[in-house]
């Protein structure tokens, strides 16, 4: 098409879509499609509803640690129902008779911000690795510290390191359970292989191991705005004993979190 047609068909449209402006939401509606654009209105209202919750929530968290505990727990629930009435996403657990009545290190798979945020409720507010700058964040900096999650300093000098792995097994000697993402964050791809940390910290804390399997990536993509309606399964596989050698515990583990993959809704 030539240059004196383009703008002889842009002229046309312009003059359509200023003698008919309820055209131009019917024209944006086809170009985005009625579905994208329910989501996406969804999602806004996903985020404007949890921010409020958090601000009206937010002045009791200075009470006390125990006020502070419970205000985190209602916010999570109330966040979780949001998503599922708005967004249409809805949680489904298996296999809490796994879950043990002692400290536990837990490794998860880990497909979005979706689980750092639920598996607070989920693991009775386990303890997580998080990084540095988060702890200096207005809001966020504080409950991350109150909460006594470890900062991973990005230099990671073998001190820092052999400091974040003595702290790690610190909380799992206190009595707390341990959150970590062996599989790290993947968008779209699955994980080839763990970070060999994990084996570092079965060892030192002497603890049994919590292998976690799940699927939140499909309606909680990693890094994107939108929230898709569906089903996010969470699995919860019986614990590996402590004791094992690292080889044969990162063996048991990749066949765990890397072959079986995630979860699939039946």
């Amino acid at each position: 098409m030539s240059d004196f047609m383009k703008s002889r068909h842009f002229l046309s449209r312009y003059q359509q879509v200023m003698s008919d402006p309820c055209g131009l939401l019917d024209w944006l509606m086809r170009k985005i499609g009625s579905t994208n654009l329910v989501v996406f209105v969804r999602s806004v209202a996903f985020y404007v509803l949890s921010g409020a919750l958090f601000l009206v929530l937010w002045p009791l968290t200075f009470v006390s640690p125990k006020v502070t505990d419970a205000i985190s727990r209602a916010f999570l629930i109330g966040q979780t129902s949001i998503l599922n009435l708005i967004c249409g996403i809805r949680v489904v657990v298996e296999g809490r008779e796994n879950l043990p009545d002692h400290s536990v290190l837990i490794a998860s798979q880990h497909e979005s911000t979706w689980e750092t945020l639920y598996f607070h409720l989920l693991f009775d507010q386990p303890v997580m690795y998080a990084k540095k700058e988060i702890f200096d964040y207005p809001f966020f900096g504080r409950l991350t510290r109150k909460f006594g999650h470890i900062p991973v300093d990005r230099t990671r000098t073998s001190d820092a390191v052999r400091e974040g792995f003595r702290r790690g097994a610190d909380v799992l000697k206190s009595g707390r359970n341990l959150l970590v993402f062996p599989t790290g964050t993947r968008q779209g791809e699955k994980a080839s292989h763990l970070q060999s940390g994990i084996g570092v910290l079965y060892q030192l804390a002497g603890t049994s191991l919590l292998p976690v399997l799940l699927d939140s990536g499909i309606c909680w993509p990693a890094g994107g705005f939108l929230k898709y309606p569906g089903r996010i399964t969470v699995r919860i596989l019986p614990a590996i004993p402590a004791g094992l050698p690292r080889r044969e515990l990162m063996q048991i583990l990749e066949t765990k979190l890397l072959s079986e993959g995630p979860p699939k809704e039946s």
